[in-house]
Formats: structure tokens, C-alpha cells, sequence
């Protein structure tokens, strides 16, 4: 797998952060976008892209030059000769970033926690922080993997010291939250709690106070997440009426509220032996198609408490009742039309399939991969949604598996499709050999997955959407919607 450049992740929006204030950091950043803008645009533009870069190899005195080079020559696609730059920055720079880079593998690569904390440490000696300049997120990450392999271990007392070890102040909620996760779930909530109580309180300050600090917004996402784990863990110490101020705050944090926040409010008001504000919540879960499986039976549990044993279908179908109409006047004010582009690809059985070859039928586009969690919770819903048009042979279904992480993805895809009874057909976007580029996902100018597009009979985009809520109902109240107003097209 084609490895990112460690300026590219930890860059943008962090870095930039972490050097606020610097002139000279903000006018390399103006320059690096303006190298972005080149690289993504016409063969005029590239072709001076590459010039630049060229001039800028032929004068490098430092390690970030060629990194840059690298970076805009991988940006266009170039990618045997951004191997062969980052080949000669490490044989010109032995102790700089791109070898510190590669040798903080081994410290992810092991497993357990003290032979890891002991790579950490050689590693840290080989590369002292402070011949790097100020930025410690390199180190953060490093020393984060060392407590969530302690975490792992109960190892509770080394676990917390290296989750405090974060240096980095916009990183700091996900240093304390990640190894957090992990002790919650092997059930050591009081530091677990201490954990993700420091993380909430910091990005709430970069909602709040911090706003306008550079980097803000990247601080301050893991917010929402933070409160729900939080909240989690008060309920398991049966801290219900903390747990509800903690899920009210949640509640308010983000708009739509994620399924789990609004199913632990209901779980909460439940073991506070509140049925009917229980039933309330979940009822409202229930009209917006939110349900899953679990939220579903606390909602028959709380229907029978609250009204009695029979009559819970129909009062589930009754809720659902506006969805459907709900769904067409939303989707019908988001309805596009760009050309689809066209693409062959093999399925996991190694049948070709061409998109142009299936004009005159609606195609239902799911990009999607096995390492994707979003992208595998929305499966069921999928399924429901493919299930409801099996009796129509104008709508086709194709899922395919994009931006693989292993050399055996297609036998990985078709595992996991046969394993979970997925009755799917999935079509494999691999990486061209050449490029490194994974060809059709970016054809679709897919920025994230799962992502999805509605093609019309006549070959044309009317919808793409991002993501998945949650909500088995609404999924497929949503994939139907648009169906129909493709076909409308």
C-alpha cells in the first residue's frame, strides 16, 4: 500500500495550528495550496506543477522540499517518481522525518505493551523530539499506540501515563479519549471517566472560548463522540442523574443526533424507571426511521409497559406512516444532473461489468470497503433497501469496493459479502499498478466513504450522499426516494 507522507496527515488544518502565529509557516501553506490547486487542474497547469517541482529538487537544502516534491508529484498521480524523491530524501537525510516516519512502524507493528513501550523508547532516543522543531504529533501518535496497547492489557496505571503524555493541545481529546475506549470496555470506568472528562472539557473550549483559534474546528469534532462514551460510562457506574445531564449536552452538541445518543437517553430513562418518557424518546427515534435493532425492542419493551402487550406493529407501522412522503419532498430540493462516468469492473467472481451497458435501468452506486465501519452498518439497511425493488428489473444495485488496504482485497470483499448473506453484487476498484490511483472512486470525485450515487435510465447522476445515519427505516425510505425520482428523470 502507497504510504502518505507524514506532512500530509499531520498538514492542513492541524499543523497549521500547532505553528499559529508563524508568517512564514502561513505563507508556505498559501504556497502548498496553491501547488494543490495546480496538480488537480488542467495538463497546462500539471506540466507547470512539475516544472516548479523540478527547480525546487534541483535547490533543495532541506528535508521539506523534497517531502513537497513528493507530495505534488503523488497529488498528480506521478507515482514511481514520488517513490524514487522520498528514496533519495532518505539516503540524503538518515535522521530526518521520512526515516523517523518509517521506523515508528515497528512501535504500531507490536502487540504487546511492554515489548512496544520499549521500541517506543529506543525509537524516541534514535529521533530526540526536540531536533524536530515544536510540533510533537509524531510523538503523540506513537505514545497514544503505547497506551491503547496498555489499555488493552488493563494495564491501567501505565495506560493513563502515556495517555497524559500528549503533547499537542488540538490532539490532546483523542490522546485521552483513545486509550479511554479501551478501558471502558474492560471495564475500568473510574479512569476511564477522568479520561474522557478532560477530553470533553477541552474541545467544549475550542467550541466555546477557542473558536477562533487556528485549528479550532479540528480540536473540537470529537466533541459529540466524547459525550456519548461519557455517558456510557455513567450508566455502567449508575450515575443516571449525571448521565443525563451528560446526554442532554450530547443531544445539543450536533444536528441530527447520532442514533446511540438518542438510544442511551432512552436506556437511561429507562433504569430510572421512567417507561413513558422512555417510550416518548423512542417513539420520536422510531417516526424518523432512526430504529435499529436494539432501540427497537426497548421500544416494544417500553410500548408494553406503557400501553400494554398487543398492538406494537401497527404502532411502529403508524410512526413510520410520513417517512416515505417525508423522504420524496426532502430528496426532490437535492435532485442533480451530471454525467455518470463510465467504467468497466470485474466482480468478485471475475465477470466484467460496464456501466454504459446498463442505460435504460436506475443504478444504485455504493462505494464502500471492508476496513469501513460506517460503510458495513449500512449493509442491513442496504439489503432491505435492495430487497424492496427485487421484483423490478429496471433497478440495479452495485457495490463497489474501493481504496484497498491488503493485496488480497478481492477474496477479503467476497468473504465478507458471502460471510454476512449480503446478496450483493460487488465489483472491485483496485489500484492501477501504474498510478497507485484506485481509477473509478475517483472518477466520482469521492471524498469519503461510504458514498453513494443514484444514476437515472439515461446514464446521469441525480444523487450522491455521504455517510450513513443510522437508521435502518430511514435508509431505506431514503434510497427509495430517490429511486423514484430518478426514474421520474
Amino acid at each position: 500500500m502507497k504510504k502518505l507522507i507524514p506532512i500530509l496527515l499531520c498538514g492542513g488544518l492541524l499543523a497549521t495550528a500547532v505553528t499559529a502565529g508563524a508568517q512564514q509557516k502561513n505563507n508556505a501553506d498559501t504556497l502548498r495550496q496553491y501547488y494543490f490547486k495546480l496538480a488537480q487542474g488542467e495538463d497546462k497547469d500539471k506540466a507547470l506543477l512539475e516544472t516548479k517541482m523540478y527547480a525546487l529538487l534541483k535547490q533543495a537544502k532541506k528535508e521539506e522540499d523534497y517531502i513537497l516534491a513528493a507530495n505534488m508529484f503523488y497529488a498528480m498521480k506521478k507515482n514511481k517518481t514520488s517513490d524514487s524523491i522520498l528514496v533519495a530524501a532518505k539516503k540524503r537525510y538518515p535522521m530526518g522525518e521520512l526515516v523517523r516516519g518509517d521506523e515508528v512502524q515497528v512501535v504500531y507493528d507490536e502487540k504487546d505493551p511492554v515489548k512496544k513501550e520499549a521500541l517506543y523508547k529506543a525509537w524516541i532516543k534514535k529521533f530526540p523530539p526536540e531536533k524536530f522543531g515544536k510540533e510533537r504529533i509524531a510523538y503523540d501518535y506513537a505514545r497514544n499506540s503505547v497506551a491503547s496497547a496498555y489499555a488493552e492489557a488493563d494495564n491501567v496505571a501505565k495506560a493513563v501515563e502515556y495517555a497524559n503524555m500528549t503533547e499537542t493541545d488540538l490532539w490532546k481529546g483523542e490522546g485521552w479519549a483513545g486509550p479511554a475506549y479501551r478501558l471502558a470496555k474492560g471495564k475500568h470506568y473510574k479512569e476511564a471517566a477522568e479520561l474522557f472528562k478532560k477530553a470533553i472539557d477541552l474541545s467544549y473550549s475550542y467550541r466555546t472560548t477557542k473558536k477562533d483559534e487556528n485549528g479550532a474546528r479540528f480540536a473540537a469534532t470529537g466533541y459529540p463522540g466524547y459525550l456519548a462514551a461519557y455517558v456510557n460510562v455513567l450508566f455502567e457506574e449508575k450515575q443516571y442523574d449525571s448521565a443525563i445531564v451528560y446526554i442532554k449536552r450530547a443531544i445539543e452538541a450536533e444536528t441530527p443526533v447520532r442514533p446511540v445518543v438518542n438510544e442511551t437517553y432512552a436506556k437511561i430513562l429507562l433504569a430510572k424507571g421512567d417507561d413513558a418518557g422512555a417510550f416518548q424518546r423512542l417513539s420520536e427515534i422510531g417516526a424518523a426511521g432512526m430504529l435499529n435493532n436494539n432501540s427497537r425492542q426497548m421500544l416494544a419493551d417500553a410500548y408494553a409497559k406503557v400501553r400494554g402487550g398487543s398492538g406494537f406493529e401497527a404502532y411502529l407501522d403508524s410512526l413510520r406512516g410520513g417517512l416515505d412522503a417525508k423522504m420524496r419532498e426532502e430528496f426532490a430540493r437535492q435532485i442533480i444532473n451530471e454525467k455518470a462516468p463510465d467504467f468497466t469492473l470485474t466482480d468478485v467472481d471475475g465477470n466484467k461489468v460496464t456501466l454504459s451497458e446498463l442505460k435504460g435501468k436506475t443504478v444504485v452506486l455504493d462505494f464502500w470497503a471492508t476496513w469501513c465501519g460506517p460503510c458495513k452498518a449500512s449493509f442491513p439497511a442496504m439489503k432491505k433497501a435492495q430487497e424492496k425493488f427485487r421484483n423490478d428489473p429496471n433497478v440495479k444495485f452495485l457495490f463497489v469496493h474501493t481504496w484497498e488496504k491488503e493485496a488480497n482485497a478481492t477474496a477479503s470483499a467476497k468473504k465478507f459479502i458471502t460471510q454476512n448473506n449480503y446478496p450483493f453484487e460487488v465489483l472491485m476498484d483496485l489500484k492501477d499498478p501504474e498510478t497507485g490511483a484506485n481509477k473509478v472512486v475517483g472518477s466520482y470525485k469521492v471524498s469519503g466513504i461510504p458514498t453513494k450515487f443514484v444514476i437515472d435510465k439515461n446514464g446521469n447522476i441525480r444523487f450522491r450522499f455521504t455517510g450513513f445515519s443510522g437508521g435502518d427505516d430511514a435508509a431505506v425510505a431514503e434510497v427509495a426516494a430517490m429511486i423514484g425520482l430518478a426514474n421520474k428523470q
